[in-house]
């Protein structure tokens, strides 16, 4: 707890000297930054909340979480009850398919941190994709990321949709307990339930994502994942915002990558732990590679997700996507330059 402390501390007084090299005031400086569940590959939003690196930045961010999935948080930032949203990428390509300018200012995950696994008892049946013929398959909400996902592995096993029953289930813990009561027989699924799931022997993984191997093996890249993407519109009437919410996240993501893992344990919210302090340092040294060194979006690897999105959606494949409105790097450019 000193130890943390001290971090904030020290960060706070960071945060002051930045705040002056500042030369505007932020146009909105009160925030709400929606997600669509607890998984860990949006904590970093909720530890900047805490270490009060936004509020280092002139910045009052609340964050709301839907529990839903990232289709649920995506609906928001259309409809404007939120300002922004941390989120899978993909969906920046989803919407522009449908018209609508959003774009991704800076990426928490390189990779997807994201596994789909059967249960155990099947385990020796269903060694493939193509296994997964005539079972229930539980993802997190209809058009979410788990479902994109799901989705393009059963159609690269060859499957059609009605092959597979594809079941929401919610996001985090619901998902792993339908497991369990064996109410589905597979489950798309991140940390930490993918570790509270080995560590129960409850599922044996067909993909593990939470590698640059392992995220090759199931979209044939590294599938940046996600990001806080706005409405162009907002980026374009808020730039000295948006610029302090990237350097706010920079700033947490830095600090992600620098620390020991039990430390990081200590300071994450509660809601991307479990009770028990062993348990979650298992957790973040099978996820830690997840969060981005830079925040920076490659141009290559925007490249996968585009085309995992087109290879099972005709209305994405017919879109002429242009990849280069769905996300800037200049915001977190900046930011590199400002914390050096």
């Amino acid at each position: 707890m000193r130890a943390l402390m001290r971090l904030i501390v020290g960060v706070a007084a960071t945060g002051l000297w930045l705040s002056s090299a500042n030369a505007s005031e932020p146009e909105k400086a009160t925030l709400k930054i929606a997600v669509g569940s607890q998984i860990l590959n949006y904590m970093p939003l909720e530890l900047g909340v805490k270490l009060g690196t936004f509020r280092e930045e002139g910045l009052d961010v609340t964050v709301e979480n839907f529990q839903a999935g990232g289709s649920k948080a995506l609906q928001a930032l259309i409809g404007g009850s939120v300002d922004g949203t941390v989120g899978f990428y993909d969906h920046t390509i989803q919407m522009q398919a449908q018209g609508k300018d959003i774009s991704c200012v800076f990426l928490l995950n390189d990779i997807p941190g994201v596994l789909l696994g059967v249960r155990s008892d099947l385990a020796d049946k269903v060694k493939t994709g193509a296994d997964l013929k005539g079972l229930k398959l539980g993802i997190t909400a209809p058009g979410s990321s788990t479902d994109t996902m799901a989705r393009y592995y059963i159609k690269k096993a060859r499957l059609g949709p009605r092959d597979i029953n594809i079941i929401a289930v919610g996001s985090g813990a619901p998902g792993m307990v339908a497991l369990e009561a064996k109410n589905i027989d597979a489950l798309v699924y991140f940390d930490p339930i993918a570790t509270l799931l080995s560590r129960k022997n409850i599922a044996k993984p067909l993909f593990d994502a939470r590698t640059v191997e392992g995220s090759k093996t199931a979209f044939g890249g590294i599938y940046p994942t996600a990001c806080l993407y706005l409405q162009q519109s907002f980026i374009d009437k808020n730039p000295e915002t948006v610029q302090r919410l990237v350097n706010a996240l920079l700033k947490t993501h830095r600090w992600i990558n620098s620390v020991a893992t039990e430390q990081l344990v200590d300071a994450i919210p509660a809601g991307y732990k479990t009770d028990n302090r062993e348990v979650n340092i298992e957790i973040l040294k099978a996820s830690k590679a997840l969060f981005s060194q830079t925040g920076l979006m490659d141009a290559e690897a925007a490249k996968i997700p585009l085309a995992v999105l087109s290879d099972f959606d005709p209305k994405i494949a017919a879109a002429n996507i242009d990849l280069s409105k769905t996300f800037t790097n200049r915001f977190t450019e900046r930011a590199a330059q400002q914390l050096k």
